[in-house]
């Protein structure tokens, strides 16, 4: 089919349809009157056009709720199933896990509890001891520490309030 014939098909067609022009419906009247191979593209159209409208509408079995209720019933169940799955698998994984780990001393994995080291530290480690800190952490004066109260009866800002 060249672009001439698909052309006029697709006007004949949008004339079937009722969505032409005046003049384009003119045009397709004026090739109708005197174009034989019009005339039975036109009679095909308007057969299946027909044929179209007479098809039997298909009954439904069920309401469209009971299978719309049907569906989310059967995707429940489904997500129960994977989500036991899952847990399942993942119940197995962490318990073959954890026998290899206790099995394989040397493994990267198993526990391994700190060691305290047998020979004394050189002068080159560096320690740091806990209950005395690294640097002099200088006192606040007191009489900063007496204003330092808050009330929570209110506010520490006065919040303005407005009225409507």
């Amino acid at each position: 089919m060249d672009i001439y014939q698909r052309d006029r098909f697709e006007l004949l067609s949008a004339y079937l349809d009722g969505e032409v022009s005046p003049s384009e419906r003119q045009q397709v009247q004026d090739w109708l009157d005197h174009d034989p191979a019009m005339q039975q593209l036109h009679q095909r159209l308007t057969q299946l056009r027909y044929g179209l409208q007479t098809l039997p509408i298909p009954v439904m079995e069920t309401s469209a709720d009971d299978l719309l209720a049907g569906v989310f019933a059967d995707e429940a169940q489904r997500h129960s199933r994977f989500r036991w799955v899952a847990w399942g698998g993942g119940a197995i994984a962490a318990t073959v896990v954890g026998a290899l780990s206790f099995l394989a001393p040397q493994s990267p994995l198993a526990p391994r509890f700190a060691q305290t080291p047998e020979a004394e530290p050189d002068a080159t480690s560096l320690l740091i001891a806990v209950s005395q800190p690294v640097v002099d952490i200088p006192l606040a004066p007191e009489a900063m520490v007496k204003d330092l109260s808050i009330s929570i009866d209110r506010p520490v800002v006065d919040i303005p309030t407005t009225q409507y």
